[in-house]
């Protein structure tokens, strides 16, 4: 499959490390994010297409049903997973397996989101139409592609350098190998991924672009993110509707909302595209905090889910040979080629930029 990755002249890449080599090797090309490319270069993005984006949804579904054997939802609870469940549930099309993934211990205060999923998928159970709910912890920091697991080789250290492992494809492939296997086969791992990210320029015009880091699913070949699926038009449509809220409230980038405290007007913005909660607790923003930076390694944690557990952690880890053999490996790297480095972390890569107007 080839929908998310990184290209470097005509090459692509599903590891970011091996595209980085690449891009260092030959500095002649050119390179950037892929995202869905081979499809989304040959549509037109300059006009809303005519058809209902729950109808465009719903199509989406029926293909993923029709192409693949085994369909694994990763299910939050959140805004868009709810969005992508409901739209099987309600067409009574069938998964196989929907994942829930708490943190530590299951009934922890933190992990109110996913006792909230799990009450939710048990009270529509019988809506499910046999589905496997599986109900797991997610993997810890030393299990994976984190940094606390570097042996000696980058390619298979995750590219944003964080103590925790990234992507749903890496958890189904240690917490379920059997069914990880099913996939490989012929299946898909299904994400809500990420909202429309549009953007105004200097000129007064709309465009839909995307940078690598705001997905940490990015590059896995196994999954099918949602909303960036085989045909363009779903994705399409949902940029123009944000694209309108943007214009009708003259604001600039949906960005700025998506990161942002203005809970109101996140939600505002949501709803335009079709997206609500199963519970008030998602209309709350549980994101901010102090966060844990290293001078190598971005840890992306705040003090909601535990900021000085997890600092205790890293301590512990700074003073590992573990630590100091891999940032060598990233000072070098930095040396060798600075495009791809700021101040020791990765750089992000932007996709095509794709006008709306």
């Amino acid at each position: 499959m080839k929908s998310s990755g990184w290209v470097v002249g005509e090459k692509f890449f599903h590891n970011k490390w091996k595209a980085i080599e690449y891009a260092t090797k030959h500095p002649e090309f050119s390179y950037g994010a892929y995202c869905n490319d081979y499809t989304w270069d040959k549509a037109d993005w300059t006009t809303e297409p005519k058809e209902d984006i729950r109808d465009l949804e719903i199509q989406h579904c029926e293909y993923l049903r029709k192409k693949y054997k085994t369909l694994v939802l990763y299910y939050s609870g959140g805004v868009d997973s709810t969005t992508v469940l409901q739209r099987f549930v309600e067409n009574k099309i069938p998964i196989d397996y929907i994942c829930v993934c708490y943190t530590k211990e299951p009934n922890a205060k933190f992990n109110r989101d996913t006792q909230l999923a799990k009450q939710y998928l048990d009270s529509i159970k019988s809506k499910l139409m046999n589905a496997e709910i599986l109900y797991t912890s997610k993997l810890d920091h030393h299990e994976g592609n984190s940094i606390y697991n570097y042996t000696g080789n980058i390619f298979e250290t995750n590219w944003q350098l964080r103590f925790h492992h990234n992507g749903f494809q890496e958890h189904l492939r240690i917490r379920y190998p059997d069914i990880f296997s099913k996939v490989k086969q012929n299946g898909c791992i299904v994400t809500g991924s990420d909202k429309p990210f549009v953007y105004r320029d200097a000129n007064g015009k709309y465009y839909a672009q995307y940078i690598d880091q705001h997905d940490e699913n990015w590059g896995q070949s196994l999954l099918e993110m949602f909303w960036k699926g085989a045909d363009p038009r779903l994705q399409i449509k949902q940029c123009h509707l944000a694209k309108n809220w943007l214009v009708e409230n003259d604001y600039s980038d949906t960005n700025f909302f998506y990161e942002g405290k203005d809970t109101e007007k996140f939600w505002h913005l949501n709803q335009t595209f079709g997206r609500t909660s199963i519970d008030p607790f998602f209309y709350k923003k549980h994101c901010f905090g102090e966060t844990l930076e290293d001078r190598y390694f971005s840890q992306h944690y705040n003090s909601t889910w535990g900021n000085s557990y997890f600092a205790e952690q890293f301590k512990f880890f700074k003073n590992t040979k573990k630590y100091n053999e891999l940032a060598e490996v990233v000072e070098q790297l930095q040396k060798k080629d600075s495009r791809f480095f700021s101040n020791y972390k990765v750089m992000g890569w932007l996709s095509t930029r794709r006008y709306l107007d």
